[in-house]
């Protein structure tokens, strides 16, 4: 069969990137990867759910939707829900990802960026996820969850065969990103549409030199905070925390305080806000998603008076840094 060249298969990330759409394709059928196991795939216009069914190399306990997300073209982005294994790892927790569509070879392909030092029972050592149409060779059965001695004495599964466009535009290190004016265009979505703004954020994550991205990350955790998804936000947020300094670690502490105001944990929401505000973070200016959010702390009464007062007496200085998730103007 021949194929269509790497190139081709850039150039739709190339085209995402730019911000030219195509209609994406359909698919309405059982997908399957080797370890992964079968996925029901299913699309509306450009978006694309997938259901796994019970059982399977994560245990399921009962079939479930663990892919979401839209097309661009031949190029996925979305969220996948997966297992992790490790001792510090998260047993199951939802990852961003990116998939190149192979339109000959009826493949979806990308890798899956797991926890570090995780491993995930569903994906290979690389963490390659390919999945393709049933009627290509995949089996319709659930992959079972083998031992973990049996896990130890197989054989490392081997990536799929070189050459595929998918897998190549999976593997190679994406076309230059303007990370800042990306990040501009996912934080001026938030507000109107948290899941385009995710997008976004994934793009900058995608990329080899921004995947600790602080910015993107905390990005990530507000369009989770805005979906109602606290547990994921949390997780974002811990991550640009931990990896940001300066104004984008104290942007990801005063989210943190959002989210832990929402989620009624006051004394945490305290905590947090006041680290923000010791971090040096003040509100920027013709921020509506930010100064909705001081007022849901003002609405609380004098619980957060004090430090609402303190950053509404703050005047962010424009400079280089971002200005924060919800701003049109980084």
């Amino acid at each position: 069969m021949s194929l269509p060249t790497p190139t081709l298969a850039l150039a739709a990330v190339a085209c995402l990137a730019s911000g030219f759409a195509w209609a994406g394709p359909q698919l309405n059928s059982t997908y399957q990867g080797d370890a992964f196991g079968p996925i029901e795939l299913r699309s509306d216009g450009e978006h694309l759910t997938g259901i796994a069914p019970a059982g399977g190399p994560c245990q399921r306990p009962v079939a479930e939707q663990i892919l979401t997300g839209d097309f661009q073209g031949n190029v996925f982005l979305g969220e996948i829900t997966l297992c992790q294994t490790g001792d510090t790892c998260t047993p199951s927790r939802s990852f961003p990802l990116m998939l190149v569509y192979n339109v000959e070879e009826r493949a979806l392909a990308g890798v899956v960026k797991l926890e570090g030092g995780c491993e995930s029972p569903a994906l290979p050592k690389n963490s390659m996820l390919v999945l393709r149409a049933t009627d290509q060779g995949a089996a319709l059965t659930p992959a079972a969850a083998p031992a973990p001695e049996q896990r130890q004495a197989q054989a490392p599964t081997p990536p799929p065969p070189s050459g595929g466009a998918a897998q190549v535009a999976a593997q190679r290190r994406l076309e230059p990103l303007d990370v800042a004016a990306t990040l501009k265009q996912g934080q001026s979505l938030l507000a109107q549409n948290p899941f385009a703004a995710s997008q976004q954020f994934q793009l900058v994550l995608a990329q080899e030199k921004e995947k600790n991205n602080a910015w993107a990350l905390t990005g990530m955790g507000v369009s989770h905070y805005l979906r109602k998804q606290h547990a994921e936000a949390l997780k974002y947020l811990e991550q640009a925390r931990n990896l940001g300094s300066g104004a984008a670690r104290a942007e990801a502490f005063f989210w943190t305080a959002c989210v832990k105001r929402a989620a009624q944990e006051s004394g945490f929401a305290q905590i947090a806000l006041r680290r923000a505000l010791a971090e040096g973070w003040s509100p920027p200016e013709g921020n509506a998603l930010v100064e909705r959010e001081l007022q849901q702390f003002a609405n609380e009464g004098t619980l957060y008076e004090a430090q609402v007062k303190q950053a509404r007496g703050r005047k962010r200085v424009q400079g280089r840094e971002s200005q924060g998730a919800g701003s049109a103007s980084p």
